[in-house]
């Protein structure tokens, strides 16, 4: 019989791996950068708080990658307000430390920096790691509304999108070229871009297959998701010069970019047929917002354009363009196949629809459309040029379309 950890073995153990997720992402005693101060700023402006940080708890020290009204760049983990507020499920305010047994003899409430307000909401990472907090402290006693709370734990949410970001960036400068020349030797293995993104599929799926004493299973379900679709503008004049091998090349460059971004922003590639990415971002697999999350991976992929031509330009003089769809509504989710060969699958009228409307941009390349119900998720998000509505194949009625041409100034500020 296997010995059961103890709940003293098991914390550590738990510990071990917390400490693992966060040296991945790279990031402690890196210079400030500007997407973590601006959210620090915002957090401040908030909860009218003089104070605002992002920390990050390491083995034995809370430090600090983002301050705004006070010099700490770290402190003993031993006297942290974070390290109890990552224990928690939800956001964790203290009105006045000085009333409270855990902080009332800390050495930061009784002396400098007199900390008599806290309130932190952990950074959750999606296996469920929580790394630190966006915080925010002041001098005297305070008291939050519920809307502050809610803002305050938004805000935590985009310190971990930035996080994953800046990962995703790192990881993408250090592994492109060697990627590219490890497809190019083993060209021969026709989906082996396929098997590298195998994690996108959910892992409740996999999991109902692995627990499954039968070859299929029976998984079909009604969700609402948001559907991208992104296609190569001319792939096939692109490459119809070009030998089959330098061809694949130009092909799994673009998957691996593109799908990093796709990633980035919590949404799962579905399918890739030829030149076009399917993706789709919902529960359970993304985080929200949903809609928002597949139009920021959009104006991310064109940003990677730049990047992926130059890396490109060892194989082809052509300038690679693409066109993206968006569309939002439900579908049906479920695994299709039989033994051997299997795989996720989506589909339904939402679907059509999404790739219709990435259709749409064949005599404009570099440009996202979005529909109606995506444009009412995102109208303060984005700017947009609207289209006259277009009559699409299977509707009764001319659709709204919408083309998205930059994030609003304030997103951007």
């Amino acid at each position: 019989m296997v010995k059961k950890p103890t709940a003293r073995e098991y914390d550590l153990i738990k510990e071990r791996d917390r400490l693992e997720a966060l040296y991945q992402y790279n990031i402690l005693d890196t210079e400030s950068e500007e997407a973590f101060d601006n959210l620090v700023e915002l957090a401040s402006y908030i909860c009218g708080t003089p104070i605002a940080l992002i920390t990050l708890i390491d083995k034995d020290r809370q430090w600090v990658k983002a301050k705004k009204g006070t010099d700490i760049s770290e402190t003993p983990r031993e006297i942290s307000f974070c390290d109890y507020a990552i224990d928690g499920e939800e956001i964790m305010v203290v009105e006045d430390t000085a009333a409270d047994d855990r902080f009332r003899e800390n050495p930061m409430v009784v002396s400098g920096p007199n900390i008599r307000f806290y309130a932190g909401s952990p950074l959750i990472t999606s296996e469920g790691y929580r790394l630190g907090t966006l915080c925010v402290l002041d001098n005297k006693p305070v008291k939050i509304s519920e809307t502050q709370k809610k803002c305050l734990e938004t805000l935590a949410d985009e310190v971990m999108v930035q996080m994953e970001v800046r990962r995703q960036q790192a990881q993408l400068q250090k592994l492109n070229y060697k990627l590219l020349a490890m497809l190019e030797s083993q060209l021969a293995e026709k989906d082996k871009v396929l098997q590298l993104f195998t994690r996108f599929v959910p892992d409740e799926i996999v999991a109902k297959h692995l627990q499954a004493n039968q070859d299929g299973i029976s998984d079909a379900e009604l969700k609402h998701l948001t559907v991208l679709f992104c296609d190569i503008r001319g792939y096939t004049a692109i490459v119809d010069s070009l030998p089959p091998k330098v061809a694949v090349s130009i092909l799994s460059s673009y998957y691996t970019v593109m799908s990093e971004v796709v990633n980035t922003y919590s949404g799962m590639v579905n399918q890739y047929v030829g030149d076009e990415i399917f993706a789709t971002f919902g529960a359970p697999f993304s985080f929200e917002p949903f809609e928002a999350n597949a139009v920021f991976c959009a104006l991310n992929m064109l940003e990677k354009l730049k990047p992926l031509n130059e890396l490109c330009k060892q194989f082809t003089d052509k300038e690679i363009k693409i066109g993206i769809g968006i569309h939002s509504g439900e579908v049906i989710t479920g695994t299709m196949g039989y033994r051997n060969k299997i795989e996720y699958s989506i589909t339904g009228d939402t679907v059509n629809t999404g790739k219709r409307i990435e259709s749409l941009t064949t005599q404009k390349p570099n440009s996202i459309l979005i529909s109606g119900e995506v444009y009412s998720k995102v109208k303060d998000l984005v700017e947009v040029r609207p289209w006259e509505p277009i009559d699409v194949k299977g509707k009764a009625e001319p659709i709204s379309i919408f083309e998205v041409t930059a994030r609003t100034t304030e997103q951007i500020s």
